[in-house]
């Protein structure tokens, strides 16, 4: 599909794209007609195509979740810049599919940042009773760059102000944090204790306050229309546009610099710059390497007694590009490790068969560390793979440390009825879908054992 923009747009885009500099790669500097290709090595131009593909997708990714939130029209209620949080006032149940891999526990509150012309505050209200929170802050390469939250500032309340990577204006005193980008991903996580704390945490929700020091600051449009990452010339283009909105980190200038041929950091229409065998490799590789992201999280996973552990680089990915392009795919907001872990089943570990609800298993849940809290989801898988929760007669998604009713073992460990039908006794029923299904383990304020891979994780065998 094309990228479709009114005249008025293309011409205002323009402006916007010309003279950016991407320190050393001038937007919009080459002439019209293709640039020029030197000869290559057979497959060397694929696989410089696969790589600024991976090191650019999270852009793109970025580019989608702020164009819905805040510029499509199909959304009935658009995130405001620089302005009051969007907040998820429900617990995502089997009937959302918006998310993939939803967590029960917590409540959402997200927005985004423009620090092109201003700083921004941000306010959280005590959070109390011991609570998990987090306010995380993301950049426009998906990194976690401050978080917020109970680890680092116990129960509240916080106030900092957010400032772009190039303003050099005047400060108010107090807590300050500097953006590597203009354009900041806001994502609030709140505990919820079950559907009777709701109130509470929409208390906490609407105390949550962003704003920008100047009001009368001129936010920057998003032009481009994000249509398909699998359009090259979509691609290139919603890249390049997040490319002039944000100055390259130090750590991505050098490779980002060798890609001008391939239409990255080329203006809105880069790819029609391009020569004819760039164009070829562009469409030739987009399909295998958006096969290739499907992997997620599991990308550079570990396995341990059957659960992938994912790569410590999730969330502060450094120069991972590979993992980095797989979880904006797939888990986009992660938060990293030092703050949480995800880690999933998929398999019975004896013999590496895909998990099935029509049997019935026992999951052995040992005694689990956490900070904050954890818990078990259960999932079914659509025919893309995708993880989503299933309908069930008793509305249980998850377990976990703050489940009501549910019988411990004297050690404290649990013992989860996994099937798809209600056993005689549902206290630690974890009911399954009818085919297909995966679990998540998610440990929030993980502790260094269980970090390091040496925790005893929980244990999944047949039930007969």
């Amino acid at each position: 599909m094309k990228t479709m923009m009114s005249e008025s747009m293309k011409k205002e885009f323009g402006r916007a794209m010309r003279g950016i500099a991407l320190v050393g790669v001038i937007a919009g500097a080459c002439p019209p007609g293709a640039w020029a290709q030197q000869a290559e090595a057979p497959g060397a131009l694929e696989r410089r195509v696969d790589a600024a593909f991976e090191a650019a997708f999270p852009l793109y990714e970025m580019a989608r979740a702020r164009f819905n939130a805040m510029v499509n029209p199909l959304n009935p209620a658009p995130s405001p810049v620089n302005g009051t949080p969007v907040n998820r006032r429900n617990l995502i149940d089997h009937t959302a599919r918006d998310v993939t891999t939803p967590n029960n526990d917590t409540l959402y509150s997200a927005t985004w940042l423009d620090l092109h012309a201003t700083p921004v505050r941000i306010r959280v209200p005590r959070v109390e009773g011991g609570r998990y929170w987090s306010v995380a802050l993301l950049d426009i390469f998906t990194n976690n760059f401050a978080i917020l939250g109970r680890q680092q500032d116990g129960e509240g309340p916080v106030e900092v102000t957010v400032v772009g990577p190039q303003w050099a204006g005047p400060l108010p005193g107090g807590r300050v944090i500097r953006s590597p980008s203009n354009d900041v991903q806001l994502v609030g996580r709140f505990l919820v204790d079950g559907p009777a704390d709701l109130d509470a945490v929409h208390r906490i929700q609407d105390g949550v306050r962003v704003e920008p020091l100047d009001r009368a600051a001129k936010t920057l449009p998003q032009w481009v229309p994000v249509r398909t990452s699998t359009d090259p010339e979509n691609f290139l283009a919603v890249v390049n546009e997040m490319l002039s909105r944000n100055p390259l980190p130090a750590t991505e200038v050098s490779a980002f610099s060798n890609w001008a041929d391939l239409g990255v950091g080329g203006g809105a229409f880069a790819f029609n710059r391009t020569s004819a065998a760039v164009q070829a490799a562009w469409h030739a590789r987009l399909p295998a390497l958006h096969q290739g992201l499907r992997e997620g999280l599991q990308r550079g996973a570990k396995k341990v007694d059957g659960w992938s552990v994912p790569s410590p680089d999730v969330g502060d990915f450094g120069q991972n590009h590979s993992l980095r392009a797989a979880v904006a795919f797939g888990g986009l907001s992660a938060l990293p490790s030092r703050e949480a872990i995800y880690l999933n089943l998929e398999e019975d570990p004896a013999t590496g068969a895909p998990l099935d609800g029509r049997r019935p298993w026992k999951l052995i849940v040992p005694p689990i560390a956490a900070k904050g809290f954890w818990s078990i989801s259960m999932y079914e898988k659509d025919a893309e793979g995708r993880l989503f929760f299933a309908a069930n007669p008793i509305g249980r998604y998850s377990v976990g440390d703050r489940t009501h009713g549910v019988q411990r073992m004297p050690d404290g460990s649990i013992e989860l009825l996994l099937q798809h039908n209600p056993p005689a006794d549902t206290r630690n029923w974890l009911p399954t879908p009818a085919g297909t299904f995966a679990m998540t383990l998610r440990v929030y304020g993980p502790s260094k054992s269980m970090l390091d891979g040496k925790a005893p994780l929980p244990r999944l065998i047949p039930a007969n």
